[in-house]
C-alpha cells in the first residue's frame, strides 16, 4: 500500500489536493480522494501532458502505475514514486504541406 498526497498544479482554490492510499496489486484506493480515483479509472482513458496527449487506460486502471500516474499527473504534482510511470507520448510529429505561390510543396512541422 502506497501513501499518496499530492498538492494541484493550479492555483484554481477548487482542485484541492489528492490524499490517498493505494495498493496497485489488489487494485484497492482509500482514503479522502479515492472517490475521485475511481471515478476517473472509469474512463476509457485521460489526457496527459504536453496536450494534446493522450493514454488509454489498461483493461484494470487501479493496478496500473502509468494509469494511476495518468490520473493524478493530469491536475496533480507526481509524487516520486509515480514519477518514472507518467505515460508520454511516442507520436510522430504532425507534419503538414506548405504549398508556395509557384506550387512548390515543402514539408512543415505544426507546432501546438
Amino acid at each position: 500500500m502506497i501513501s499518496i498526497y499530492c498538492k494541484p498544479l493550479s492555483v484554481n482554490p477548487s482542485i484541492e489536493p489528492l490524499e490517498f492510499e493505494w495498493d496497485e496489486r489488489s487494485g484497492t484506493v482509500a482514503g479522502r480522494s479515492a472517490d475521485m480515483i475511481r471515478r476517473a479509472a472509469t474512463e476509457p482513458g485521460m489526457p496527459v501532458h504536453p496536450m494534446p496527449g493522450y493514454h488509454t487506460f489498461s483493461s484494470e486502471p487501479l493496478k496500473s502505475r502509468a494509469d494511476i500516474a495518468a490520473i493524478v499527473g493530469y491536475l496533480h504534482k507526481l509524487p516520486a514514486e509515480l514519477v518514472n510511470a507518467y505515460p508520454t507520448q511516442v507520436d510522430d510529429p504532425v507534419v503538414a504541406e506548405l504549398i508556395s505561390s509557384d506550387g512548390t510543396v515543402s514539408p512543415v512541422d505544426v507546432l501546438y
